[in-house]
């Protein structure tokens, strides 16, 4: 197959189609995300169970469940908002006016979830609470400054590479519509190839955008073709979700001795803009407090969903647990956690280079705690699962800078224990907050729980230590990815000018669907206990009809549940990765393989030879 001439097919196509996307009407638009999001429906459970065989088992209902509502609510939420936020723009000029309050630090802050009690996130998630935070020194709310008093694109149109995940095969679809809507650009998208299979579905769902030319799927099968289409003279811009190995050989050159000349020379290998999600090293921290029995059970919980979910490998993956040295109940909160993790199945170690990764960190700390608990079943040979790792430090490293755990980003299953030696509550939310500011790497998302007595009795302290998180998401009382079904809380590095030759956790803030300009970071808020607090699926089974319903209700509303209650749009099972029919049809390429980068792994595609 020529997968170059394939390639410049599909993009003179798009170049094509850039101007027309740029100045198509806001009411069109938001006419082909509705049609978007309700071909959510048709498929999801199929759906569910691609995504299940990727890690390990399509047959496993708890795992299919679970990969349902990742892969069809998160893309759902968004797209409704961003919708409503076309049509109010179209009627009106502007965005839904957002509340504004004062942060105590002097930053304004905008909520953005709930902002009715008619909100139909409000009543999966009660008590939750999201806000995004303005760059120091904007004064004003400025919304969708992409759209022109006309409602079209104020640029030209752009073409955007998108370069898909590996570990969850959603954030493909939902970047493919960020960069559609909330940068008027048209979308090539190169899925990783691990998701080939399920990103059939998200070629089906997105059927009309890319029956109108807005969207094409390549299906690439090597390195040299994604280098092809990246650094293709009809592409203008590129997206990627990853690791920095990745995004580095993109930008710089495939081998080190390239990376170090061009960087020298400030040559980049890559002349047009990029953006990226790049991964971080993920604190989880505990203020301390008088917790109930019950307390301690669901932050506990909270945390092994945070250290366990998808064998470790997510971006939001917590890594670090920073307790108080004075915490009384901290001996308690970890055997609370140990005893959790010896109930947590085991996921199968479907992601790629994980056993290389896990051999490394046990190397590194060969003290380490294996937890072992019940395996699940497999339906393809992956290797042995791997028990969790917990490895408590005796003290505060010295050196931070050259502490492994705290500047390699593990894409498996483990977590590091570090007391801080403080004394009092207000004492740890300062110390806590300049350690992981300034001694992990990364600052994609962190984890604070902070109990209300504390709130109470400290708030100051508390609201300081949220105000000065230097993290794209900073969530509260409960894992951040919790966060991604509002559809309204953002997702990225803290923006604090990186650079592409300094790209940290990466560049460019996504799923914005109110359009805020100058954004910051996002606070997610819950209360430390209840329904808003996830938990482990071995302790909370999700069965298979209520993951329908809640799905067809986050989906479409009460006309969505009954669709999902009824059975109406169900469809076949999707045809096997190598055939393509319908819609899905014009999505042009074939799946192929990966090559592994870095320490944490290349999510996006490693360029590398």
């Amino acid at each position: 197959m020529d997968y170059e001439a394939q390639i410049t097919e599909a993009l003179q196509a798009l170049q094509a189609k850039k101007l027309e996307w740029a100045k198509l009407p806001l009411t069109r638009k938001a006419d082909l995300l509705d049609a978007v999001r309700r071909r959510l429906l048709d498929k999801m459970e199929e759906a569910g169970r691609a995504s299940a065989e990727v890690k390990g088992n399509g047959d496993d209902p708890e795992l299919v469940a679970g990969e349902m509502l990742a892969g069809t609510g998160t893309p759902a939420t968004y797209m409704y908002r961003m919708a409503n936020t076309l049509r109010q723009l179209a009627a009106t000029g502007k965005a839904q006016q957002l509340p504004v309050r004062t942060a105590a630090n002097g930053q304004k802050v905008v909520k953005t979830f709930p902002l009715s009690w008619a909100d139909r996130n409000s009543l999966l998630q009660p008590g939750s609470v999201n806000e995004l935070y303005l760059l120091p020194g904007e004064e004003t709310v400025r919304q969708a400054e992409l759209y022109g008093a006309d409602g079209t694109v104020k640029h030209e149109g752009r073409v955007c590479a998108v370069l898909g995940a590996g570990n969850q095969g959603f954030l493909a679809l939902k970047d493919a519509l960020v960069v559609l809507y909330e940068r008027g650009e048209v979308a090539a998208v190169k899925p990783h190839p691990i998701q080939d299979a399920w990103h059939r579905f998200a070629d089906y769902v997105m059927a009309p955008l890319i029956e109108a030319g807005y969207v094409r799927s390549l299906y690439l099968p090597s390195p040299a073709e994604t280098r092809t289409l990246l650094y293709h003279p009809l592409v203008d811009c590129v997206h990627m979700t990853g690791g920095t190995a990745t995004h580095d050989a993109i930008v710089w050159g495939s081998s080190p001795e390239e990376q170090a000349r061009r960087r020298a020379a400030n040559d980049p290998l890559l002349k047009v803009p990029i953006t990226s999600e790049l991964g971080c090293v993920t604190p989880f921290i505990v203020a301390p407090a008088e917790f109930t029995d019950l307390q301690i059970k669901e932050q506990a919980a909270n945390l092994v969903l945070a250290v366990t979910s998808n064998t470790g490998c997510n971006c939001n993956s917590a890594k670090v647990l920073v307790l108080p040295g004075d915490w009384a109940q901290a001996d308690a909160f970890l055997e609370r956690v140990r005893s959790i993790m010896r109930h947590t199945p085991l996921d199968p170690p479907y992601y790629p280079g994980i056993h290389q990764r896990y051999a490394a960190f046990k190397e590194r700390y060969p003290g380490c705690e294996e937890v072992m608990a019940p395996a699940k079943a497999c339906s393809r040979p992956l290797g042995e699962p791997l028990p969790y790792l917990i490895n408590v430090l005796d003290k505060v490293p010295e050196d931070m800078s050259q502490e492994y755990a705290f500047q390699v980003e593990p894409f498996a299953p483990v977590l590091t224990v570090v007391r801080l030696p403080t004394s009092g509550p207000e004492a740890f939310l300062d110390a806590a907050t300049r350690f992981a500011n300034e001694s992990l790497w990364g600052t994609l998302s962190c984890m604070l729980v902070v109990h209300p007595d504390l709130e109470k009795s400290c708030g100051a302290a508390v609201e300081k230590a949220i105000d000065s998180l230097r993290y794209g998401l900073v969530s509260v009382n409960c894992w951040s990815a919790v966060s991604f079904i509002t559809g309204t809380s953002t997702w990225g590095a803290f923006e604090g000018g990186q650079t592409v030759a300094d790209v940290g956790s990466g560049i460019g803030l996504m799923g914005n669907p109110f359009l805020v300009e100058g954004l910051q970071k996002a606070v997610y808020r819950v209360p430390i206990t209840g329904q808003a607090v996830p938990k482990p699926m071995h302790m909370q089974p999700l069965p298979m009809s209520v993951a329908r319903l809640a799905l067809g209700f986050l989906v479409d509303g009460w006309w969505g549940l009954m669709r999902a209650a009824w059975g109406v749009g169900a469809a076949p099972k999707a045809p096997a990765s190598g055939k393509r029919g319908g819609a899905a049809g014009k999505a042009e390429g074939v799946s192929g393989s990966k090559v592994e980068g870095g320490e944490r792994g290349a999510e996006g595609v490693q360029v590398a030879a």
